[in-house]
């Protein structure tokens, strides 16, 4: 098995609710292609068939759970690596992929061998703060001009970049959800309440 594969198999055992795969699909979006195209709003569609989908009505839901999403799909296999086998994965953002469910969520992570590159760092910091860096470098474009049609503040957005990256780091380790900085505004849907690690139950995470 190839460095690369060995990497991706002990993420696949790690995660409980996707799975990890080396093996492209015609169902695979590339990370570095979604982000390319920051300016053109990518992820536009994904929303409009959540929204259809789940939340019709609620398009700031939609807008949330979908930027939610596409952070998750970057910072997931990215923060695994960095906790599980002390690598920096994808610094360029190249060979990062993911599949969406039925439901319009990641359900499997794409990393190609060909592609993706990986650093071994031995400092647990190091590897954790490039890590992160790499993260944001892939995300940041696509967040900055995400939904220009729902109105979300600076501090959703960015706090929501945050969450995502302090959750992932957070699940690799074995522990819980931290207190989130950012709303997923699920408590707006009908006979919806906010989740436990919404910031409007208390004092959100410091980032990791």
């Amino acid at each position: 098995m190839t460095r690369v594969g060995t990497l991706v198999t002990r993420l696949d055992a790690a995660l409980p609710w996707a799975t990890a795969t080396t093996h492209a699909s015609p169902a695979t979006v590339w990370c570095a292609d979604v982000a390319a195209r920051a300016e053109d709003d990518p992820l536009a569609g994904w929303r409009r068939a959540l929204e259809q989908q789940g939340y019709p009505g609620f398009p700031h839901v939609a807008a949330a759970f979908v930027l939610q999403w596409w952070c998750e799909a970057v910072a997931t296999p990215i923060a695994y690596a960095a906790e599980l086998a002390s690598v920096v994965l994808a610094e360029s953002g190249a060979g990062l992929g993911f599949e969406l469910a039925p439901g319009c969520y990641p359900h499997r992570y794409v990393i190609d061998p060909a592609t993706v590159s990986v650093a071994e760092v031995e400092r647990e910091e190091e590897c954790r703060g490039r890590g992160r860096a790499a993260y944001r470098s892939v995300v940041s474009d696509v967040v900055r001009d995400f939904a220009p049609e729902v109105k979300a503040s600076t501090h959703q957005r960015w706090g929501l970049v945050e969450d995502v990256w302090a959750t992932a780091v957070a699940r690799a380790q074995g522990r819980p959800d931290p207190r989130r900085v950012s709303c997923c505004f699920i408590y707006a849907l009908p006979g919806m309440h906010a989740c436990s690690v919404c910031p409007r139950g208390g004092p959100a995470h410091s980032a990791p």
